[in-house]
């Protein structure tokens, strides 16, 4: 069993970091989007391996990942997040 699920907000323009806890599960991401970008997320800082490299267009969008999702195993971090005006709500096990 993963444990359970938690949601975190990261809006645009929040400094590069880990999100949750530093072993965790990627299960899904929500993106908002006021204008096209994309986002990337790596293992453990902004020099680890990519784990999701994902544009996106303008509007809502969810981004789900089957079975026991992406496994981060020094965290999930987020490197870069493009666009303006965007937000995504990242679910963690």
């Amino acid at each position: 069993m993963a444990g359970p699920v938690k949601a975190y907000a990261w809006p645009q323009g929040t400094t590069a970091a880990i999100v949750g806890p530093e072993r965790s599960r990627i299960r899904q991401v929500v993106i908002y989007a006021e204008t096209a970008g994309s986002f990337t997320m790596k293992n453990g800082s902004g020099s680890g391996e990519d784990l999701i490299v994902q544009p996106f267009p303008v509007g809502m969008h969810v981004l789900n990942i089957p079975d026991d999702g992406v496994l981060a195993t020094a965290g999930a971090f987020i490197s870069a997040f493009t666009g303006a005006n965007n937000d995504l709500t990242i679910f963690l096990s």
